[in-house]
């Protein structure tokens, strides 16, 4: 993993192989984004715990933000489950069939197979964590965007176990 060198009020730690990791997430390059299917307009995201960064097995922790005007399509995971912890701004977050206000202080939990969403039409960036348990990383989480929900459904109620 390529770390960033913030300036931070303490050395960068170093740590061997399988013991306790302390990351700050500014020494975490944000992500190239890209053409991630549901993701739209600007936003900055850092994977602080994932397998690529701290070694994680079952764990992905992020820090997002989205600026004025960005969200995420409603979707869903076969294999994580997802919190989301807001740490500043504002936004609306989606769970199923209705939407509610996200302030400071809040999270939004999804369980597997639940369709979720997130936007911020407020007029300042929304600053939250979010974490996926039973991943290493996000791709692995069985991410479905709405044109996949029929067939994602299907293979969710199948009841199998990823290799």
């Amino acid at each position: 993993m390529k770390r960033l060198k913030p300036e931070l009020p303490r050395v960068i730690y170093e740590f061997p192989e399988g013991q306790l990791r302390i990351v700050n997430w500014k020494e975490i390059p944000p992500m190239e984004l890209g053409n991630w299917a549901g993701l739209h307009g600007e936003m900055e995201t850092e994977l602080i715990v994932c397998r690529e960064t701290t070694g994680s097995k079952m764990t992905v922790v992020g820090r997002s933000v989205f600026f004025p005007g960005a969200y995420h399509d409603p979707h869903f995971h076969l294999y994580a489950e997802e919190a989301l912890w807001c740490l500043s701004g504002k936004g609306i977050a989606g769970s199923v069939d209705k939407e509610y206000l996200l302030i400071p202080g809040d999270v939004q939990f999804a369980p597997v197979g639940e369709i979720h969403w997130l936007r911020n039409p407020f007029d300042e960036p929304l600053e939250f964590i979010w974490i996926y348990t039973g991943v290493a990383m996000p791709n692995e989480s069985g991410y479905c965007t709405p044109d996949l929900f029929e067939t994602a459904m299907a293979v969710m109620k199948k009841g199998e176990i990823p290799k």
